[in-house]
């Protein structure tokens, strides 16, 4: 019982840490199509899968029974990833006791709990924290098989490899990691491993031949450019967090040294796990992107934020040898970290400063049940229309009539409902005394931002007055009578002039 108690308290704590705040931030355009899937019957998530997003698939599925329990909200779409988070942590302690004691338990999951990407995935209505949690979690159980006897946690591994893999395509890739964990590591019968991995394999096969034949899905991503190598020391683990990205090089670099000049076996074990966990996948995915086609992302490798959280740790316990030392290291961290993690619970937090769940609380707000609403059918910065604002939100709208509907994305075998043109609209307003419109906010010149997949968004200049929906709506009699402007959206009210 007591040696529970540490991962138990781990997993709790992080998982508090994680939830809290993460409810604040708006929704954005990923946590959209999120909530666009798994807001439908399984049928035709079914049909979309097998069609778009498989990889995907096993979150959505998982999100499509939770929000039928507890409904959507940001709070219950983020709470499953804080959650994972926790159990990331829980079993990284148990992993890092394993390997080096208690101590070093500790600091390795408080540098998980506080790392920037780990606390940014917490905030995410995506996969991404139950990614970092199953690379956690299959770390802990082959470092277990590799000192067992036990033939049952070889199984154990190869149904957690398969089920990561479902989960999140490119953690195959951490079975050729492991492979040189293994390599390098002394134990008995380890060509149990291989017969995992094969089994894994197998198991996965299916699904992965599917999520690539729909690899058009990543055609967005750009090629590598000059920007990888400030995306591999900073985005991928640490983003928004240069200066906490610079502490943890400093100390695994001195760690490094340290653990070499006094040729500590301790060190070693731990490096043998966490080194091939972190640049094996690197290595792969980026020769891949170099003479193939580009799929790196940096968030897309956030299976190894549990090695890079050992590693920080072992440098920390090496470099500081009194517990006062290392309780100040952790803080010090902490304090490099935590205006990357405020930022990330701010209201318009996410990537662009994106407002749906702010206009989507206006419209709560303000409209009244019969009114009429439409959706700006194009913007400048992202690739489908407002209209995803209730697809996040759709609580927001329902009681209200929409003019503005086109065909569902079920019959597209689509992520996104699309719009009707604005004539249409014009047509159907007819029946409306208040038609509100979810718009792009006027702006008289244009900026960009670039978004952290090294994509720039671009926000063109716009006047809603000046747009083809407003002059169809102002056509049939409709006037703007008040404007509720956001950070880049803004909501619209007409009313008939007469």
């Amino acid at each position: 019982m007591a040696r529970s108690i540490l991962p138990l308290g781990a997993g709790v704590l992080a998982t508090l840490i994680a939830l809290a705040g993460a409810w604040i931030p708006s929704f954005w355009w990923d946590e959209a199509a999120t909530i666009a899937a798994a807001d439908r019957t399984v049928p035709e998530l079914g049909e979309l899968l097998g069609r778009i997003d498989a990889v995907h698939g096993a979150y959505y599925a998982l999100m499509h029974y939770w929000f039928d329990l507890v409904g959507i909200s940001e709070l219950t779409a983020r709470l499953p990833s804080a959650v994972a988070i926790g159990v990331g942590a829980a079993a990284l302690v148990q992993l890092a006791r394993i390997l080096a004691g208690t101590r070093f338990a500790v600091v390795a999951g408080a540098v998980f709990m506080i790392l920037p990407r780990v606390t940014w995935a917490a905030t995410e209505a995506r996969s991404y924290a139950m990614v970092a949690a199953a690379g956690a979690v299959t770390g802990l159980v082959l470092v277990v098989a590799l000192r067992s006897t036990r033939r049952l946690w070889w199984l154990l591994y190869a149904l957690l490899i398969a089920l990561s893999t479902v989960l999140f395509l490119y953690s195959a890739v951490l079975v050729a990691a492991h492979a040189v964990t293994v390599a390098v590591t002394p134990a008995r019968r380890r060509w149990w491993f291989l017969v995992a991995a094969a089994g894994a394999g197998l198991l996965a096969a299916p699904f992965a031949v599917l999520a690539i034949s729909q690899s058009r899905q990543v055609r967005w991503v750009p090629p590598l450019d000059s920007t990888v190598t400030q995306t591999i020391l900073v985005e991928q683990w640490f983003p928004d967090a240069v200066w906490f990205a610079l502490c943890c090089l400093v100390l695994v670099v001195a760690g490094a040294v340290a653990s070499v000049w006094r040729g500590d076996a301790v060190a070693g074990a731990v490096a043998a796990v966490a080194v091939p966990w972190i640049l094996v996948p690197i290595a792969a995915i980026l020769g891949y992107s170099a003479f193939a086609s580009n799929i790196y992302i940096g968030r897309y490798l956030i299976f190894t934020t549990p090695a890079v959280a050992l590693l920080v740790a072992l440098a920390v316990v090496l470099l500081f040898r009194s517990r006062v030392g290392v309780v100040v290291a952790v803080l010090a961290l902490t304090a490099a970290a935590l205006p990357a993690y405020l930022a990330q619970r701010q209201p318009w937090g996410k990537p662009g400063g994106m407002d749906y769940s702010t206009i989507a609380d206006d419209v709560a707000a303000r409209a009244e049940p019969g009114d009429c609403v439409a959706f700006q059918p194009s913007v400048s910065w992202q690739p489908t229309s407002l209209r995803s604002v209730e697809q996040a939100r759709p609580d927001a709208f329902a009681d209200l009539v929409d003019i503005g509907f086109g065909e569902p994305a079920a019959n597209l075998v689509s992520l996104w409902d699309s719009d009707a043109p604005p004539d249409l609209v014009a047509a159907r307003a007819r029946t409306c005394d208040v038609v509100w419109v979810v718009t792009d906010g006027d702006r008289a010149t244009a900026s960009e931002y670039l978004h952290p997949a090294n994509v720039w968004w671009q926000f063109a200049p716009f006047r809603f007055v000046d747009s083809d929906l407003y002059r169809a709506l102002a056509a049939e009699g409709f006037v703007v009578i008040d404007r509720v402007p956001e950070n880049h959206s803004q909501l619209v009210r007409m009313e008939r002039a007469d």
